[in-house]
């Protein structure tokens, strides 16, 4: 068997172009999303498909390891490729589904010219097939992982609208807070706060915390450091939209805030500062 396991090996590899020529042929019939459609050079998409061709004819009489570690890093080239070219995670399955028919076409003609043994068209089969389900599982880890980073750059861009600076007057900055505050997003508003007001002529800061349902702790804690390093960068700073529930929850807690400049309402901060609104006769 391992005689004939090189025969077909070797003529899948000698036929290489052949095949991925077949095989490219066939892929605009089932998919719209091909690495052709979007424009990819001629030149470049044989070449990847003539090495999982090559690929295909190795796996039968080489070392598997050695031809495996060569399928997984151009699983790892090509999946990049479709990322790259806007081919989904399922257009690309449906394109590398396609290919194993292409290998059983061609072992058919050799089973009926009676040069190969039904036997070894099953083995060869299998281990093609499993060379394929490589392909499948590295492309599938690959297009996860760079979902998985765009969900991060998402969230990590919804966490920078959700810490606004709003500049109201010159010199002075309202940042409002709304919504739960956890640890990273304590660590984000520091992160942001300070990063706008360093090194600017901005003089005064008010924190409106009156769409924060719960000031725990942490939040408090993290807070008073900030309003601290604001301090020391020459920056005054206001607390606004401190609700009674809040109130209790941070004498309790034992925080001492009697240093901080506090207001019930954002408008009684704003008129501290000489802003007011003007009424029209």
């Amino acid at each position: 068997m391992q005689r004939e396991f090189k025969y077909i090996g070797e003529k899948i590899i000698n036929h290489k172009y052949q095949l991925a020529k077949t095989y490219s042929n066939h892929i605009p019939t089932i998919s719209q999303a091909n690495l052709e459609k979007r424009g990819m050079d001629e030149k470049e998409y044989m070449s990847v498909r003539e090495e999982l061709v090559e690929f295909s004819g190795e796996i039968l009489f080489k070392e598997k390891d050695e031809v495996y570690e060569k399928v997984q890093s151009w699983a790892r080239k090509v999946s990049s490729l479709t990322i790259e070219y806007g081919i989904s995670l399922t257009e690309s399955l449906r394109i590398i589904s396609a290919y194993q028919p292409i290998i059983w076409d061609f072992f058919q003609e050799e089973l009926e010219l009676e040069k190969i043994s039904p036997k070894t068209v099953i083995e060869t089969t299998k281990k093609i097939d499993r060379l394929v389900d490589l392909v499948v599982r590295v492309f599938g880890e690959v297009h996860e992982n760079h979902n998985r980073q765009l969900a991060a750059t998402a969230y990590s861009a919804m966490e920078e609208l959700s810490v606004p600076v709003v500049p109201v007057a010159e010199g002075l900055v309202v940042i409002p807070l709304v919504g739960e505050i956890d640890t990273n997003r304590a660590e984000l508003i520091k992160e942001v706060t300070l990063t706008e007001t360093s090194g600017t002529d901005i003089e005064q800061v008010i924190f409106d915390i009156s769409g924060v349902p719960i000031l725990d702790t942490m939040v408090s804690n993290e807070l008073f450091n900030i309003i601290q390093s604001l301090k020391l960068l020459g920056i005054e700073t206001s607390i606004t939209g401190i609700r009674p529930s809040i109130a209790q929850t941070i004498t309790s807690l034992g925080i001492d805030f009697s240093n901080i400049h506090t207001c019930a309402t954002l408008q009684q901060a704003l008129a501290k500062f000489g802003l007011k609104r003007v009424k029209t006769p």
